[in-house]
């Protein structure tokens, strides 16, 4: 977490604090209930979103009807600003996940924002480098690592981009369906993998949540260091 409280790899985390003001004096605040649309697939993008509390889940219905989980957003991220860049239509459904809190910027006051201030260009450069380090890290995992390995992996991601506690342990809280569609994987596989001999004694599930019992051994079944937040 930056001193802000924003987390660091977030747009709001990567801008020093003039800088998040600016762009959070743009918006209008805007609450959305869990479950509700922040925006449709095919829709006008007039305006982009700063997420100030809440995740949303990112879904694309791809040309055969199937629907792909391209990302999940977290608070202090930037929401829908490809439509606004590049001047075209939604290329997603932004959905809650949690009763959310956005700020919304019409498109133009963004866009000028990023001409009158460096600071803000640079930062939404960075974010999409690490979106897309992150949909190749998943796609890379789904070749080099079996279904255990790969759910560990992003469930260490997601804990630490989102650090949520219950009882001294983190907690991942997303349905199972939303894991499988993150690893590319079927519900009921995940599932099967979440009670199974490899990481039933380092997860505990629940309706809606996976709880972390043992970071460490989480780490070592997804070959990597655990994240910083997690560890306290």
């Amino acid at each position: 977490m930056t001193s802000s409280g924003w987390h660091d790899l977030s747009y709001l985390g990567r801008l020093p604090p003039p800088a998040q003001r600016a762009v959070l004096r743009l918006g209008r605040p805007k609450t959305v209930q869990r479950g509700e649309l922040l925006m449709r697939q095919g829709e006008p993008g007039s305006s982009v979103y700063v997420l100030l509390s809440g995740r949303v889940g990112v879904m694309r219905i791809v040309e055969n009807g199937s629907l792909s989980l391209v990302g999940i957003r977290h608070a202090g991220d930037l929401v829908g600003e490809m439509a606004v860049l590049n001047g075209d239509v939604r290329s997603a459904t932004v959905t809650a996940l949690d009763r959310c809190v956005a700020s919304v910027i019409p498109a133009r006051e963004f866009m000028r924002c990023l001409q009158e201030r460096p600071e803000a260009m640079l930062a939404l450069n960075l974010m999409t480098g690490d979106r897309l380090t992150q949909a190749n890290t998943y796609r890379a995992d789904a070749a080099g690592y079996d279904v255990e390995a790969r759910l560990a992996r992003a469930l260490l991601y997601q804990a630490g981009r989102a650090p949520c506690w219950e009882c001294g342990r983190p907690v991942v809280k997303l349905r199972q369906k939303h894991l499988a569609m993150l690893i590319g994987a079927q519900e009921g596989t995940v599932q099967k993998a979440l009670n199974g001999s490899a990481l039933r004694e380092l997860v505990v599930c629940g309706r809606g949540r996976v709880v972390l019992r043992d970071v460490p051994g989480l780490a070592r079944l997804a070959d990597m260091e655990p994240p910083s937040e997690l560890c306290r």
